[in-house]
């Protein structure tokens, strides 16, 4: 019998040339909350962020709808995860603040990936630690975002 079940599903959109729109959803007995960052690419400046709380374990957990947006104009980069944490989660819902951490950090994943397919159908020969290293010096804070120096 299953006591306990998780679900967390993020999905990353591209809209248009210049922005990335990267939704995150958490839903367990406890909690139940979504989060919609938009991203301006390729200076990963976040334009907007939304997030609702369905459910919720304490009284702060719903401040995340006001606290979080002030994560607009923040960038990808070293400090960010810890800013999140810190400055948004504890005045906020501190289980939102990783679910926008894990949201920033798949959307890096996945813009590398759909770059990568795209060199891979011009090129089919690419190196995939070429491409890497020129994906990271286009984007030098993502290397140091997710602490791959």
């Amino acid at each position: 019998m299953l006591a306990y079940s998780r679900t967390k599903s993020i999905g990353v959109q591209k809209q248009g040339e210049d922005r990335r729109v990267v939704s995150g959803v958490l839903e367990d007995e406890l909690y139940a909350m979504a989060c919609e960052l938009a991203v301006h690419w390729p200076t990963l400046t976040i334009e907007s962020a939304q997030t609702k709380m369905k459910r919720f374990s304490t009284s702060r957990c719903p401040l995340a709808e006001s606290v979080f947006t002030k994560a607009e104009g923040w960038k990808l980069g070293p400090d960010l995860d810890a800013r999140i944490k810190k400055e948004l989660g504890r005045k906020g819902c501190r289980h939102m603040a990783v679910l926008m951490v894990e949201c920033l950090r798949n959307l890096v994943r996945a813009e590398f990936a759909r770059e990568f397919k795209s060199a891979k159908q011009k090129e089919p020969k690419t190196d995939v630690r070429e491409f890497l290293a020129e994906f990271y010096s286009r984007y030098p804070s993502l290397k140091e975002y997710l602490r791959l120096q």
